[in-house]
């Protein structure tokens, strides 16, 4: 079986505004790294498969940057959507345009922005579950990442009995999937063995379109719809993402089918969703600042302080965020950092 490699990189990344901006995403950034998160998740998938089986989901505005950032890549590898509809249109996309070039495929899904931090793991991860699809060629397989804190952000998921085993690795049936919950919950599902739902997946792919088929059969009509008489044309691509139900695969899939699995992984994961997650990465002074750029800091302690060309001074202040961005400033408490997505929509 080939392992075909799928990046969605269509997000717009709006909670760290305003470094990342619909023309130039987070995924395109490098934050704490020597090279951008697309270039780091490209590169992990590359230790999977040849980069002619690696496709990239993404929009218009950021096609040709990609581009830039992967020359290896075949353009044809480039999918752009002619506007997002969530997750689940984009790994249907994904699924068709692949079962036509190989019916057989096994199919590999990852966003663009995630931090990894042993690569050793995130492959033995990958290899276990593909090799798991031998004899569970039907079940949809995701990555649970194992807390090491109860976090609000995450969505979870609830591991059941296992089904396949080897080395450090296991496959589980997956009881349910909870959405993100308040601090008090997230700590009953830490309790009770739940995992964070990461987002990143395994299947056939002809696994996944018989799920589309089963519980979203009007987006699999809309599908399947395309490309009848051969490649999938510009106007059939617009038409259907012009009329399809924007849902995530989750939603619409995962939390439906009676075949997800889930495998517990533990490689350093972190998906970066807000300036106060990217100060627990980014290592802290003394004082327990994340600093990036020219910073100086007086009595000040807990913050993250991003300058990408301005120097920033802070004198008694705690627990904030301050970015300095081309052309804008952000400051506010770390808490509330989740909350830049909504200045980031007000700012268009």
């Amino acid at each position: 079986m080939a392992i075909h490699a799928v990046i969605m990189a269509g997000g717009k990344g709006e909670r760290l505004w305003p470094v990342s901006k619909p023309g130039m995403p987070k995924q395109l950034h490098s934050f704490g790294t020597d090279r951008s998160l697309l270039r780091s998740t490209f590169e992990r998938l590359a230790g999977i498969t040849g980069s002619s089986n690696i496709y990239i989901v993404t929009n218009a505005e950021i096609a040709g940057k990609i581009q830039e950032q992967l020359p290896e890549l075949p353009p044809g590898n480039i999918l752009v959507e002619p506007v997002g509809r969530n997750t689940a249109p984009c790994v249907a996309y994904a699924a068709l345009h692949i079962a036509k070039k190989d019916p057989e495929a096994v199919m590999a899904v990852f966003p663009a922005d995630h931090l990894i931090g042993s690569g050793a793991g995130f492959h033995g991860a990958i290899s276990f579950g593909i090799n798991a699809l031998g004899s569970w060629p039907d079940t949809l397989i995701t990555l649970g990442m194992v807390p090491d804190h109860p976090e609000t952000g995450y969505g979870y998921i609830a591991p059941g009995n296992i089904i396949d085993h080897k080395g450090d690795f296991s496959l589980h049936h997956v009881l349910t999937f909870k959405e993100k919950p308040d601090a008090a919950t997230a700590q009953e599902y830490i309790d009770k063995g739940f995992l964070w739902n990461a987002g990143m997946f395994i299947w056939r792919v002809q696994a996944i379109l018989n799920a589309f088929k089963a519980h979203m059969p009007k987006m699999y009509g809309q599908l399947m719809s395309m490309g009848v008489h051969g490649e999938i044309t510009e106007a059939e691509l617009r038409e259907f993402y012009e009329t399809v139900e924007p849902v995530s695969i989750d939603y619409g899939i995962m939390e439906k089918t009676n075949a997800a699995g889930v495998i517990p992984a533990e490689f350093g994961w972190d998906d970066i969703g807000s300036w106060d997650a990217l100060g627990k990465i980014l290592p802290n002074d003394e004082s327990g600042n994340a600093i990036k750029g020219d910073a100086l800091l007086e009595d000040s302690k807990n913050n993250v302080v991003w300058s990408t060309g301005k120097r920033i001074v802070l004198i008694g202040v705690e627990d904030f965020v301050v970015v300095e961005a081309e052309d804008s400033i952000l400051v506010c408490p770390r808490n509330k950092s989740q909350q830049v997505s909504k200045i980031a929509k007000k700012m268009k």
